[in-house]
């Protein structure tokens, strides 16, 4: 009953943004003029209605984190009508480029305050995590040939480490009761240690990335290796000033060698993906 309900509730939803009227500019103008005065209620409904498409479409990229489509929608028309409240008529954009971004923010918040019974922080770094981490860690791992480091991801978008602990824990994986069921079965924890099969799985992974960063340095020309070790590979990282002062080469020069061969690793390490 309760799978039904739902799935007429999401296809009401559908229908609404499908039958939901387009409105020209100044309609669209004057209905936020009058919210922002007097806060009217029926320009509000009209403006809601009129935009019900494009909180839907946004509220659809979020289902993937597992919440209900009606709340994320929800969210997104608080995001509407903060947007309509805030909105300066005197711009010359539209209303919607500009409620996108209030929709994308409170379904982002939300998402991450129920991702998890323990709530993840709903701070700006943590939004923008939530959107570009899975992202970010695959680019970081063409780049390296292995898995990036909470550290590298950290810096590669400018948050902290404790960010990116935060936010990886709430998207990998979700909630579970650990009551008993109906039928007295009860939920085992996972050990804190691996199994033989995931340490052999995890060994081999790590013999294969080695082999394939190995072979696209081979790829590499002598300095770019050398430049590539340095500032990639060492555990003390030098700068470009340094490495040009090695090589009698400018630091700008150094960079853009470095450049080079971060394009030439890229390219040889999707051809062994490919």
């Amino acid at each position: 009953m309760f799978a039904t309900d739902r799935q007429d509730s999401l296809h009401q939803l559908r229908q609404a943004a499908i039958a939901a009227p387009m409105l020209d500019v100044d309609t669209e103008r004057d209905l936020l003029k009058r919210i922002q005065a007097s806060d009217d209620a029926r320009a509000l409904n009209g403006l809601l209605v009129s935009h019900m498409r494009l909180v839907l479409s946004i509220a659809q990229k979020y289902r993937r984190h597992g919440l209900p489509l009606e709340d994320l929608v929800a969210e997104g028309n608080l995001g509407l009508v903060e947007a309509a409240r805030r909105f300066d008529c005197s711009r010359g954009t539209r209303f919607s480029t500009y409620a996108a971004w209030w929709i994308r923010a409170l379904i982002r918040r939300y998402t991450i305050a129920n991702r998890r019974i323990v709530g993840a922080p709903s701070t700006r770094a943590a939004r923008r995590l939530l959107s570009k981490l899975r992202e970010t860690q695959r680019q970081l791992a063409a780049e390296l040939g292995r898995a990036p480091s909470r550290e590298e991801v950290a810096k590669a978008l400018d948050v902290t480490v404790e960010d990116v602990a935060v936010v990886e824990a709430a998207l990998s994986g979700r909630d579970i009761s650990l009551a008993p069921a109906p039928d007295g079965k009860v939920v085992e924890l996972a050990s804190e240690h691996a199994s033989p099969e995931e340490t052999a799985s995890f060994r081999e992974a790590r013999a294969m990335n080695e082999r394939s960063v190995h072979d696209a340095l081979e790829r590499l020309e002598t300095r770019e290796r050398l430049i590539i070790e340095k500032r990639l590979l060492d555990e003390d990282r030098e700068t470009l000033a340094d490495i040009g002062e090695q090589l009698g080469l400018s630091r700008e020069r150094v960079r853009q060698l470095e450049l080079r061969a971060r394009q030439k690793l890229r390219a040889a390490l999707l051809d062994r993906v490919a």
